[in-house]
Parts: structure tokens; C-alpha cells; sequence
């Protein structure tokens, strides 16, 4: 496996895309979805990046001094490739990690699809081929019912007071984490299960 899924912290780091058409668009979302601060920088920019927050543009074609060491990223997703290949060479000398959405084999590394509930995180990458990707996600998405969230948010606020109990160890909520669970709280609703929970601490 070339690649490692890492879940980074966006929230306020600067992201720089070079190109401003569908896949810059896509790409783009997902970096605002996170509270990154992007900036845009292509001769034509779709209308779709005026709906973002925290976002800036310069509706020209990119060149060697917009890669700076102020971005945590540079995503290209141009279709000039000689631009693209030139200013990728930069973040490398300035030890920026790059996305090349032209030649993923020259990328520092890629996104996918995304699903999400709550903080539940899925992602999703099949070797540059995004239509897979997002079946797969669509998949995926029907697993997360409602009563999975409410898990997912019970385990989440008790797991400190279940980790430091003399009574019960981590293997208790694992066991907590199955579809008996989920229908149950489907039938009854999630306060009998924390009112139980409680009471084996």
C-alpha cells in the first residue's frame, strides 16, 4: 500500500489551489467543510467557490511566487500541466506537500470521497477513479442510521468515566458496538442504555 489515511486538522490552515474548475471544486469543499483557509488562483474560477467560507481568489494564471511556505498544501488540479509540473518542483524544494490531481503517482498524497455523521469520518480513495469511490461512500452512508450517531455520541461522552472504571474495561464498550445494540436503542431510545451503563461504573 503506497498511500497512509492520515486525518489532519485543518481548521485554519492555508490551502492553495491552482486551478478553479469541477475538480478544484470538489477538492475545495471538502478543505472548507474542515475550516481550512483557501486560497484560489486560476484564469477562470467556477461560480461554486463564491458559496465558500474562508476563501480568496486571483483570477489569473498561477506563477512561481504564489507557492509560499505560509500553505500546509497546494492542490493541482489544472489542466496545465506544464504549469502544474513547474510549481510542483517548488513545493518540493519548499517541502510543501502537494496534490497533483493531473499525475496522482507525483502527489504527497490524495482525497477521497467523504462521508460523515456527526463525528463519525469515512473516507474513501480507489486508485483516481472517484465514481467508485462515491458508490462505495453511498454504501457506506446506509450504515449510518440515526441510531448509530446516538451510539457513537453516548460511547463518545462516557468513554473517560468507562476507561477509568475499576468495574468495567474498554472490552465492555466494544461490546456495546453491534446491531442488538443499534435495535434496541431504535425500540427503547438511548437514555435506558446510558441509564444502564451508569450503573455497571
Amino acid at each position: 500500500m503506497q498511500y497512509m489515511p492520515l486525518f489532519v486538522n485543518m481548521k485554519d490552515k492555508a490551502v492553495l489551489f491552482v486551478g478553479g474548475g469541477n475538480v478544484a471544486l470538489r477538492k475545495a469543499r471538502q478543505f472548507a467543510e474542515a475550516g481550512a483557509q483557501i486560497k484560489v488562483v486560476a484564469p477562470e474560477i467556477k461560480e461554486g467557490f463564491k458559496e465558500l467560507s474562508n476563501i480568496s481568489f486571483e483570477v489569473r494564471k498561477a506563477v512561481p511566487e504564489d507557492i509560499s511556505d505560509k500553505y500546509f498544501a497546494v492542490i493541482f488540479a489544472s489542466s496545465d500541466k506544464e504549469t502544474n509540473e513547474k510549481l510542483s518542483k517548488i513545493c518540493k524544494n519548499k517541502r510543501i506537500i502537494a496534490d497533483r490531481c493531473d499525475e496522482h503517482s507525483k502527489s504527497d498524497f490524495i482525497t477521497g470521497s467523504i462521508t460523515t455523521s456527526g463525528s463519525i469520518i469515512n473516507a474513501t480513495v480507489s486508485g483516481g477513479i472517484p465514481a467508485l469511490s462515491r458508490f462505495i461512500n453511498k454504501e457506506i452512508e446506509k450504515l449510518f442510521t440515526p441510531e448509530l450517531k446516538k451510539l457513537n455520541e453516548l460511547l463518545a461522552e462516557l468513554r473517560p468515566s468507562i476507561l477509568s472504571s475499576k468495574k468495567i474495561d474498554s472490552a465492555y464498550m466494544s461490546s456495546l458496538v453491534c446491531k442488538e445494540t443499534l435495535q434496541r436503542i431504535k425500540e427503547e431510545g438511548i437514555d435506558s442504555l446510558k441509564q444502564e451503563i451508569l450503573a455497571c461504573l
